[in-house]
């Protein structure tokens, strides 16, 4: 009887995992949408890289602490704003 009460306990356990995963797969995004939205990834991507090439030139151009002080606050700012923007 405790073998039998054993197995059963042993196949709930590798049961329930099958069952908890969503067996329908994610929409994957094709064509146009597929377009737009890596267009968007780039973009997006393309800011960063600028925004953190301008906070390089200011950091190289600080002449002491508080330039760069200056620099880190102008730049964080910046990214606050943006984040309201979107």
């Amino acid at each position: 009887m405790k073998s039998g009460i054993f197995t059963l306990v042993v196949a709930m356990f590798y049961a329930v995992p099958v069952f908890a995963f969503d067996s329908t797969p994610a929409p994957k995004v094709t064509g146009s949408n597929f377009e737009q939205h890596r267009a968007e990834i780039l973009r997006r991507i393309d800011s960063r890289i600028l925004r953190n090439q301008e906070e390089k030139s200011c950091v190289q151009a600080a002449r002491n602490h508080d330039d760069i002080k200056a620099c880190r606050e102008k730049f964080k700012e910046e990214i606050r704003e943006q984040g309201h923007k979107n």
